[in-house]
């Protein structure tokens, strides 16, 4: 009977079989791998640039930016200048010998 030689002994059949085993066990988990980048691809991307609001919040953070950099400098301007130097630990230093 050739339908008994299958359960038998094995035939050619059965050794292609198990020599191709690991490819194809290499086959499924790389499908499998792939179905996460698959679906990520699937999701329509951000459109470049950035939006009115965005463009609204960089706008307002130049104009804080510049109206506080414009006080420093006036704040700056009306400090006096220091007409000498100021040594607060001065007397507890002792003098240096010359």
């Amino acid at each position: 009977m050739p339908g008994c030689q299958l359960f038998v002994g094995g035939t050619r059949d059965n050794k292609m079989s198990r020599a191709l085993r690991p490819f194809l066990m290499v086959a499924v988990a790389t499908a499998l791998l792939m179905q996460p980048s698959y679906v990520s691809a699937q999701h329509a991307s951000p459109p470049a640039g950035p939006t009115e609001k965005e463009k609204a919040k960089a706008r307002d953070k130049q104009i804080f930016e510049k109206e506080t950099d414009e006080a420093y400098k006036s704040t700056l301007s009306r400090m006096p200048d220091a007409k000498q130097k100021v040594d607060p630990w001065g007397n507890v230093r002792p003098a240096l010998a010359k």
